[in-house]
């Protein structure tokens, strides 16, 4: 943290500036009356999540639905995908965008050694890494899986970090546009046509189902799904009228890979985005297994992940936690909602033992990683109470407060 080049004293009113966003445009389509999906934990203020007559949300309805697929279809068409990208030439065919964790360095390693297929894993820097996070992404390079990490100017991603926390909510709006982006900009660039992702969050954890029948992501539809439904180059402007960004920095090279390379040149290159999760039967805990198992992953060596209960979670950045926890603020979903309804639906836990969870950790502000947070984005803690009751007090139907106490209105537990 002493290596961070920070700037004076921000005096902004971060109140204002959060409470006027207009850029978190997913906040004003949230249904003003809260429910729970009577199967697992999630509520419908999950964006793009739908609930049917029976009260069960589209993400267990899609787990139902997977039980129809036939996985073994699926397989030999994934073959035949793979065959159609595979090189014989010794160059990289498949490019797997990840920043070391179990998800994703499982994904590299399997095409590379069960599927014979040469995968080249890309990394968008973590704000600020962990010694887990590091161990991790080494451990899965020493198993032979080659690796690119790209870090792009420290002091401009801190600043479009702070600007993701203020105007949207989100400090991980940086890496989360640049992790989605600039390995478009790598397979562009080295001529690899296929670009692979785990899993289809938006059916896995509840969402949109427009692309339930599709292999990959239409670029399209970033904005929406990925980045809150603004674009960077809004972002960047918020940053320019409020005196955070200069001239100079909006024209530095690292720029341009925060938002994705032209539709049309991809287009024209024939490259795809493909969910290895669309052909293989996606298992978060299963993942964890043959992350360990293959190359030596590594969980939490503090115990479980702040905001949840397991210890293979949010291991990459040591800013992540308060990412989820901003989650809690501006919907009331946690990293322990979302994990506990994926294991019910995966038969791990029941729906008790979930809403237990959700009620033990949900809620879980990240204080074993606030401070370092706080320095990384040059704000102090009054300056994020700020921006945290701008954001509840936009959601009435959500938060309500008494005193100096928010208390969540309506929780699965209550």
């Amino acid at each position: 943290m002493k290596n961070i080049i920070k700037n004076k004293k921000l005096n902004f009113d971060f109140y204002k500036l959060s409470y006027e966003s207009k850029l978190e445009k997913q906040l004003e389509k949230l249904p003003k009356k809260v429910k729970f999906c009577k199967k697992c934990v999630v509520s419908n203020q999950r964006p793009r999540i739908t609930f049917d007559e029976n009260g069960i949300c589209s993400a267990c309805n899609w787990f139902e639905q997977k039980k129809q697929i036939d996985w073994s279809l699926r397989q030999k068409q994934f073959l035949e995908l793979l065959d159609k990208f595979r090189k014989n030439n010794g160059e990289y065919d498949v490019l797997v965008p990840g920043s070391g964790g179990k998800d994703s360095g499982m994904i590299a390693h399997i095409l590379k050694y069960k599927y014979k297929m040469n995968p080249l894993y890309v990394t968008w820097s973590p704000l600020l890494y962990t010694s887990v996070g590091i161990n991790n992404l080494q451990n899965l390079y020493n198993s032979g899986v080659d690796g690119k990490v790209f870090t792009p100017n420290r002091e401009i991603q801190r600043k479009i970090s702070l600007l993701g926390l203020t105007f949207i909510g989100n400090h991980f709006e940086a890496f989360g546009r640049g992790q989605v982006c600039y390995p478009f900009h790598v397979a562009n660039e080295l001529n690899i046509k296929l670009v692979m992702y785990g899993e289809n969050g938006e059916l896995e954890y509840g969402g949109s189902l427009k692309n339930k029948d599709k292999y990959g992501q239409p670029i399209e539809d970033w904005d929406e799904l990925y980045h809150k439904g603004t674009n960077t180059k809004e972002l960047l402007n918020e940053g320019m009228k409020i005196g955070l960004l200069s001239q100079e920095e909006i024209k530095h090279p690292s720029i341009k890979y925060y938002s994705a390379p032209n539709r049309d040149e991809l287009a024209k290159k024939k490259i795809e985005f493909v969910w290895f999760g669309f052909f293989n039967n996606w298992i978060p805990q299963e993942n964890f297994y043959y992350a360990s198992k293959n190359y030596n992953f590594e969980v939490n060596p503090l115990g479980r992940s702040e905001g949840t209960y397991n210890k293979y979670a949010s291991l990459d950045d040591a800013t992540d936690p308060l990412h989820y926890y901003l989650a809690y603020v501006k919907f009331g979903i946690g990293r322990a909602t979302s994990d506990a309804a994926h294991e019910i639906r995966d038969g791990h836990i029941t729906r008790d033992e979930g809403v237990q969870l959700v009620k033990k950790f949900d809620h879980e502000l990240p204080s074993r990683s606030m401070k370092i947070t706080l320095d990384y984005l040059n704000i102090t803690e009054e300056d994020l109470e700020q921006i945290i009751s701008a954001f509840k007090d936009r959601n009435p139907h959500l938060w309500k407060k008494t005193n100096q106490d928010w208390i969540l209105k309506n929780a699965v537990y209550k």
